[in-house]
């Protein structure tokens, strides 16, 4: 667990954060991700999910976390996780040099999910947990992370550039992989 005193984020002081915890997240964090996911309003669900998502949903979308397969890192304030970021990975997904699964180990990609309590955006956290969680999949062996997107999402789609990722608009989402190697 990394404990972080910021005043500000990126250069502006808008805002005083006061004590921060970024740390890896685990099943112990369960309650916690899922009270930070319904937090979000129904465009911010949307935005993170593509779907309506009820309260109930939330619920199962984080009991059906299967910690093996995902690396997530979180930023609390206080008790209160305030943001999270998620490379996630299907079960059997295959490394680039095998044609066997990785059982339980992170394959070549995995998908990249993030949100931030709004009280908390446009100040770089989405940007800080995502280069954090990359930093993790790099060391993790994770090749190259891909994610998806509404558009209007700038946030995400500047993340995405800024990791030279090769984005395209494919139907009314857009989507990019970028390189982690």
């Amino acid at each position: 667990m990394q404990i972080i005193q910021v005043t500000g984020i990126e250069g502006t002081d808008r805002l005083t954060v006061g004590r921060l915890t970024l740390k890896r997240l685990s099943a112990a964090d369960a309650p916690a991700i899922a009270a930070h996911l319904k937090r979000l309003v129904e465009f911010d669900r949307y935005s993170r999910f593509f779907s309506a998502m009820s309260d109930d949903g939330i619920d199962r979308y984080v009991a059906g976390f299967d910690w093996s397969r995902m690396i997530a890192t979180g930023l609390y304030q206080s008790d209160t996780l305030i943001g999270i970021a998620e490379l996630g990975w299907e079960a059997g997904a295959h490394t680039q040099d095998s044609a066997n699964s990785t059982n339980g180990r992170p394959p070549d990609i995995a998908e990249m999910a993030v949100s931030v309590d709004s009280a908390y955006r446009h100040l770089g956290i989405a940007a800080w947990l995502v280069n954090e969680t990359v930093r993790r999949g790099r060391k993790a062996g994770i090749r190259r992370m891909e994610a998806s997107w509404i558009g209007g999402n700038d946030p995400i789609a500047k993340i995405m550039r800024r990791l030279e990722a090769q984005v395209w608009l494919n139907g009314s989402h857009w989507h990019g992989i970028a390189p982690l190697a």
